[in-house]
């Protein structure tokens, strides 16, 4: 039997060809159209699975959030989608924040996350404040994947075990999205170092644009990067990095009352999440895709309050919280304290809840000067009794109180950097600071006192401070330097038994003292 080989090819090559053919026919006459994802986006809720009462412009006053409203305003607005595919996402910070979620060490975030089936979240650096073991269990008991692309185990180079690196998601309509996660890179300053120990907080650099080209090459139609990102806090080079990555869409941070619409920026769209929204609104990026992969053909974002006063509760969730927060309510309720008046918190300026805690601090140790750091104080006081539950509001880190030597000239430096406003403003007792700051890189610290006197920068002074900045979180690198350094008890416990003094006759009045003069 002869065999033809060329003639075989050649047959070969006329079916080929006929398919091409037809399929370009096909393409002409019948055109694909173009496909509709709607991308919702959650997180920064800081522990709030609870409604709450907005107390900035444009919400003020409405009470708003919580995990059974943002469920049934989900549900309204998925059936609205009229069958079109969409994911829901959350970029984090939401396992502490609230008592509720310190009680139970971030358990009541992610059984809610798991109520609302959220489709992943990125793990951001609030995550770790119960530590790594505690958030390896928390990933058994959710139901969604933890994201970070950019976690490594010292050693061994790959990701801690609870962790995925990326996620492959089919939400319907033969789509494929693509998720990623970045970290905050700067996650050892702003947590203990306790709870991080044994991991490395990558930047962007060459492991994102790898992890990107894996997903391109498994066919995803999009890739979406989620981080916590703001305009401030990232720099030329991870800008430089994520653009040589080339991910489609970057999910950011911002800080403004008035939400910003998504842009394109070297050729990837940028849709932000508000840093203040503690599950007060959900973020809805509506793309319209091409029908095979090529560059998204429109976007449109859109910022959905959750008003309680207009949504019907999720039955089933809030029969959860009641349940799961009973317990929680009881140990809330003891009594610590009571206040003669509101008292707001301040970022920028001196503030008197921040004078308290500075004060408990100092008086605890007995030492020259004590400073805190105004974020750490993360809500605002009410007139009338002040609750163990109110004390977690207000503190929710698991900090330590911490005492050390410090130089004269490292306090200055510290001073400086509260003066740059960067990280917020340092809260302080026992001394006194003057600054001007113009603006970001224009500032000046002009005049310190401790007690009566003028800093000494030869002198040694004895310092309290809490274990986040003791170990350089944000950036107060100076604390680092510190020596004889004595670890107290939780800062909780500090401003809990100033309090119990402070309130033995009755309700007690803070007051801003002209400790700290901005001009």
């Amino acid at each position: 039997m002869i065999y033809n080989r060329s003639g075989v090819v050649g047959r070969l090559f006329l079916v080929a060809s006929a398919v091409v053919l037809v399929s370009i026919a096909v393409l002409l006459f019948f055109p694909q159209s173009n496909r509709n994802y709607h991308l919702f986006l959650v997180g920064v809720s800081k522990g709030r699975i609870k409604p709450l009462t907005a107390k900035f412009p444009p919400y003020k006053g409405s009470r708003m959030g919580g995990a059974a409203f943002l469920k049934s305003c989900m549900a309204t607005q998925i059936a609205s989608l009229s069958g079109d595919p969409y994911s829901l996402l959350s970029i984090g910070s939401e396992i502490s924040g609230t008592a509720d979620s310190y009680f139970s060490r971030g358990g009541t975030s992610i059984d809610a996350l798991n109520r609302l089936k959220i489709d992943g979240m990125l793990v951001g650096n609030i995550e770790f404040t119960f530590g790594c073991a505690r958030l390896e269990e928390l990933s058994g008991v959710a139901s969604f994947p933890f994201i970070s692309s950019n976690i490594t185990e010292m050693g061994s180079g790959d990701p801690p075990p609870f962790l995925k690196k990326d996620l492959i998601l089919n939400p319907g309509g033969g789509l494929k999205i693509g998720v990623l996660g970045l970290t905050p890179p700067q996650t050892p300053v702003l947590t203990s170092s306790m709870n991080v120990a044994g991991l490395r907080f990558l930047p962007p650099g060459k492991e994102l644009a790898e992890r990107v080209t894996s997903l391109r090459d498994r066919g995803v139609d999009l890739v979406v990067v989620l981080s916590l990102y703001d305009d401030e806090r990232m720099t030329d080079e991870e800008w430089a990095q994520i653009v040589a990555a080339r991910p489609d869409v970057l999910v950011m941070v911002d800080f403004e009352v008035d939400a910003p619409a998504p842009f394109e920026k070297d050729g990837i769209i940028i849709k932000t999440v508000s840093g203040y929204n503690q599950s007060k609104e959900i973020d809805v990026l509506d793309l319209e895709l091409p029908p095979y992969a090529g560059k998204v053909v429109s976007m449109r974002g859109r910022r959905l309050p959750v008003f309680c006063d207009e949504i019907t509760p999720d039955p089933s969730i809030e029969e959860f919280i009641k349940n799961r927060a009973g317990n929680i309510d009881k140990l809330k309720s003891e009594r610590v304290g009571e206040f003669d008046a509101d008292y707001e918190r301040c970022y920028d300026r001196e503030c008197p809840i921040g004078n308290l805690v500075a004060d408990s601090m100092r008086d605890l140790f007995k030492s020259d000067i004590a400073f805190m750091n105004s974020g750490g104080i993360q809500s605002d006081l009410k007139s009338g009794i002040f609750t163990l539950g109110d004390l977690f509001s207000v503190l929710p880190f698991d900090n330590q109180v911490v005492t050390m030597n410090l130089s004269g000239q490292d306090i200055l430096e510290v001073l400086s950097t509260s003066a740059s406003l960067k990280r917020g403003l340092l809260q302080v007792s026992g001394c006194r600071y003057k600054f001007a700051n113009r603006e970001a890189d224009d500032f000046e610290l002009k005049e310190v006192l401790v007690g009566s006197a003028p800093l000494d920068v030869s002198s040694i002074y004895k310092v309290t401070t809490n274990s986040f900045l003791a170990e350089g979180g944000d950036g107060f690198l100076a604390f680092k330097r510190g020596k004889e350094i004595q670890y107290g008890p939780l800062q909780r416990e500090s401003v809990r038994s100033y309090l119990a003094v402070l309130c033995a006759s009755g309700a007690t009045h803070l007051a801003t003292e002209g400790r700290i003069i901005r001009e």
